[in-house]
């Protein structure tokens, strides 16, 4: 991870460990979980941009989503 990270960085990673922090109080927590959470906060430390990083990164989890949806939208 960079040494020095951008203000929009640390305050996407800030929301993300916190979010991660209340899964795992929640019982939510596994290691894929942490390994998931731990490959963002890489991948938004080392983004040029990382607020644009965060969006491809969320629009890549809603496609995802939206093509494991069968016929219909329903779940």
């Amino acid at each position: 991870m960079n040494a020095t990270l951008t203000p929009a960085a640390h305050r996407i990673i800030s929301q993300l460990r916190a979010g991660q922090a209340a899964g795992t109080a929640a019982g939510l927590g596994s290691p894929d979980w942490d390994a998931f959470h731990d490959l963002v906060v890489r991948f938004i430390a080392e983004a040029p941009d990382p607020k644009f990083r965060m969006r491809e990164i969320a629009d890549l989890l809603d496609e995802h989503t939206r093509s494991e949806r069968p016929v219909g939208g329903a779940r």
